[in-house]
């Protein structure tokens, strides 16, 4: 029998930041899989985030009714599915096990971080992804919890990248070197930098080189195509509520 193609269900492209997480990472293994995007509007009947028509379609994602959610088939026929983005990274690590460091304590001090991403930086998730978006810097919204957040994001990037660059021969530009589920849990905070015109605020070349080498790369640039061709708008996802900014 022929095994089914996963199904990733999914936000918005243009907002949804954690979707972005598991795409990416299913996208750069190179994993078969099918996309289901749910789409929340002000222009049909959801409306926006939270709205009961929201709920009920973001309830086919899965039990907890949020995205990303990774419906698979096991064996026996029956339809598994794995929520929360790290979740995913893990199902996915135990068959592609590069999608973590191999060395034991870079790869504890990866997942370390990543449940970092995952659950801190509130500050700067006031951000919200907007791909669209092309913000001027906002000194307001630039308080000092959200340049704390920065300099921790800055100093590890740093870190990383100093590192994995003195290996010339397997370094592709990555946090270690390669691409990991790391890359895939920091791969929103690019967009953020860039659509706020926050870029500037990261310190060090090579954190600065890493957000670029980000955004250049194939998937996250087909990811951004994606996003910029879809019309619909999330009001409680506009930062400034003014269409007029979105390009």
């Amino acid at each position: 029998m022929t095994e089914a193609t996963p199904k990733l269900y999914i936000l918005n492209r243009n907002y949804s930041s954690w979707s972005l997480r598991a795409w990416i990472a299913l996208r750069t293994l190179n994993i078969k899989f099918d996309t289901v995007e749910l789409i929340i509007s002000s222009d049909n009947e959801t409306k926006d985030l939270f709205t009961p028509e929201a709920n009920a379609l973001m309830a086919r994602a899965g039990p907890t009714g949020k995205v990303p959610a990774l419906h698979v088939t096991k064996p026996n026929g029956e339809n598994h599915i794995i929520f929360e983005s790290l979740a995913i990274m893990e199902y996915l690590a135990e068959e592609y096990p590069s999608l973590w460091p191999t060395d034991k304590y870079e790869r504890a001090y990866a997942r370390s971080l990543a449940s970092e991403m995952a659950t801190g930086f509130g500050p700067l998730r006031n951000y919200a992804m907007n791909i669209r978006a092309d913000y001027p810097f906002d000194a307001a919204l630039y308080t000092p919890a959200v340049e704390k957040n920065l300099i921790r994001i800055s100093a590890i990037w740093e870190e990383l990248r100093s590192k994995a660059a003195q290996n010339k021969e397997t370094d592709k530009g990555y946090l270690f070197g390669r691409f990991t589920a790391l890359d895939a849990m920091y791969a929103p905070l690019h967009h953020r930098l860039n659509g706020y015109s926050l870029q500037d605020k990261i310190q060090g070349k090579h954190a600065q080189a890493y957000t670029q080498h980000m955004l250049n790369s194939p998937e996250m640039q087909e990811w951004t195509k994606a996003s910029k061709l879809e019309p619909w708008i999330i009001p409680s996802d506009e930062l400034y509520h003014v269409p007029s900014l979105i390009k």
